[in-house]
């Protein structure tokens, strides 16, 4: 899974159309917040286009916290597709479409 969206700006200083995003990392931590336990880390790196190899380099990178809760509300068979889709719900991922 990977998500397809329109990058309007890039470390580059250029647009991408049809930029190319996955989920690099995602991991979950305990913290000190009673009321939310467990956060989740996710690193979401963005690509000009899908990569063929690994040893293409990101014009993007995104890292996201979200309460375990926020995550595991999301549809999904299994926790990095609910990851997924909680990052396509976030501002800067907004009309983005999974691929």
């Amino acid at each position: 899974m990977a998500i397809q969206i329109d990058l309007q700006e890039s470390q580059y200083g250029v647009a991408f159309a049809e930029a190319y995003f996955r989920i690099a990392t995602a991991s979950v931590s305990r913290t000190r917040n009673a009321d939310d336990r467990f956060n989740v880390m996710v690193d979401v790196i963005g690509y000009a286009t899908r990569p063929t190899h690994d040893d293409v380099r990101e014009v993007a990178f995104h890292r996201l916290y979200a309460p375990l809760t926020e995550v595991e509300a999301q549809q999904g068979e299994n926790f990095l597709i609910k990851c997924y889709a909680w990052v396509m719900a976030q501002p800067n991922f907004i009309n983005s479409i999974a691929v």
